[in-house]
């Protein structure tokens, strides 16, 4: 394994949904369907994608989203907003074991969050996981009005760490984000699994 000693690493992003924490839509779609009586199918095909967008961007509240979610389902559905959050709450599972190579990352370099989120679950629903104690700041979508796979995050997030592109390290699960991170000079690794995201982290001396 060849170290890359040439990549001064002071500050690695990381990715919350599908990194550090495991989520699942089904669940909160089967929670969505016993509460609505409604065909999860038909909760799935109902999402208003439009309006996550907004949500996620900062551009909607808490309120107008659930609206906009309950206005695309059938008329008929008696959900209510209680009922809606938790179940959207439900998306989140578990923290991943990429958690104690955050920690070990921690140590070293400095560490952040960089995520397309939202309100509802930043501020009521990851509290109770170790992570964010882990971290010396974050960089939310809905907080810098921007989502990946928009390159302009990634330099909004450099400039909020007060980092470089080419000193940051970028961890997501999901190709495209990664592409994006790279394409403005951004270093970048997409987590398949924690021991191919630890082998990777070694090669740039993080851990």
């Amino acid at each position: 394994m060849v170290r890359l000693n040439g990549k001064k690493i002071d500050t690695v992003f990381f990715d919350i949904g599908g990194v550090l924490l495991d989520i699942s839509p089904e669940a909160a779609h089967k929670q969505l369907s016993i509460y609505t009586g409604l065909d999860i199918k038909i909760i799935q095909k109902t999402f208003p994608g439009k309006a996550h967008d907004a949500y996620e961007k900062g551009e909607i509240d808490d309120d107008t989203f659930f609206e906009a979610y309950r206005e695309n389902l059938p008329y008929h559905n008696g959900l209510t907003s209680g009922q809606f959050w938790q179940a959207w709450s439900r998306y989140i599972v578990k923290e991943t074991p990429v958690v104690e190579l955050l920690e070990k990352v921690s140590k070293n370099k400095k560490t952040w969050l960089l995520s397309n989120t939202n309100p509802m679950h930043i501020h009521k629903d990851i509290s109770a996981y170790s992570f964010p104690k882990l971290i010396d700041g974050a960089v939310y979508s809905f907080e810098v009005g921007l989502r990946k796979p928009d390159e302009q995050i990634y330099l909004k997030a450099v400039e909020i760490a007060e980092t470089k592109l080419e000193s940051s390290l970028f961890i997501d699960d999901l190709k495209e984000n990664i592409e994006s991170a790279k394409k403005v000079g951004m270093n970048a690794i997409q987590f398949i699994h924690p021991k191919q995201l630890e082998e990777a982290l070694a090669d740039f001396n993080c851990i």
